[in-house]
């Protein structure tokens, strides 16, 4: 085969692989969307629910069982020796998990959690823990439960913000800025689980954080390698961030 045939096979060859790529994205993107949209269908009678029928909690027992596990007092001492913090607050503290953990490693810690699940929070025994609905609140409802909540030295917000639609997900992040460093996660798109209605890639996230005065941590890079090495979800370890927010930054998010 000449050298000018030969040439125009690889070119070829990459042409396809090119096109392949492209249908390959579009098909991961149009099934991303497709299952947001089922999710959220099922959120919506899930909120129904909640107001014409008895009390109902989609995040139930079992859905907390198979979320039972982890090194979370590896995590926490893993995040104190990279952000040294007396206070913590954790914005969808589930059943208290990643709380309990930051009291086995330092039970001098004020700690505080939040979540909208009843059964969580009944489930996080022992741990200051309070009810948040995030989508009950206005955005100036979330800036003033934020300034209510802080000035923290560190707030967590792990595998929360795909469960809220994006019109409401302003406000989660909105709440955030309770915290002087944050430790983020949020499912990555066809991540999939219960009630994913908002499955979004990191970029998208460290966007809207930087609009209320979150910018990536120095450390974030060798952050998310320590973390790959823990025993946790394959989630937390492919989404997790961490974040940093100087002290004095009042920058708000855009409006809704």
């Amino acid at each position: 085969m000449t050298p000018e045939r030969e040439g125009r096979r690889r070119l070829a060859a990459w042409q396809a692989d090119r096109r392949i790529d492209a249908v390959r994205r579009r098909l991961l993107d149009a099934r991303c969307r497709l299952r947001n949209t089922v999710a959220l269908v099922a959120w919506y009678g899930d909120r129904l629910r909640r107001r014409i029928g008895p009390p109902a909690d989609a995040y139930d027992d079992r859905f907390w069982d198979r979320h039972d596990t982890g090194d979370w007092v590896g995590f926490a001492r893993l995040v104190l020796r990279l952000f040294p913090s007396r206070s913590v607050v954790d914005v969808g503290c589930g059943q208290g998990l990643q709380l309990q953990g930051f009291r086995d490693a330092d039970p001098g810690l004020a700690l505080r959690g939040f979540d909208d699940s009843a059964t969580a929070l009944a489930r996080a025994r022992g741990l200051s823990v309070a009810p948040l609905d995030i989508v009950g609140l206005s955005r100036s409802q979330a800036w003033a439960f934020a300034d209510a909540t802080g000035p923290v030295d560190l707030v967590l917000c792990l595998e929360v913000a795909e469960h809220l639609p994006a019109w409401h997900g302003d406000k989660l992040l909105d709440a955030l800025a309770c915290g002087r460093r944050l430790i983020f996660s949020a499912a990555h798109p066809n991540q999939g689980d219960s009630r994913h209605v908002n499955e979004r890639a990191a970029p998208y996230w460290i966007a809207r954080l930087a609009e209320r005065g979150f910018r990536l941590s120095l450390l974030d890079d060798a952050f998310r390698a320590e973390v790959g090495r823990l025993t946790l979800g394959p989630w937390y370890k492919a989404n997790v961030h961490a974040f940093d927010r100087p002290r004095g930054n009042t920058k708000r998010g855009a409006s809704a």
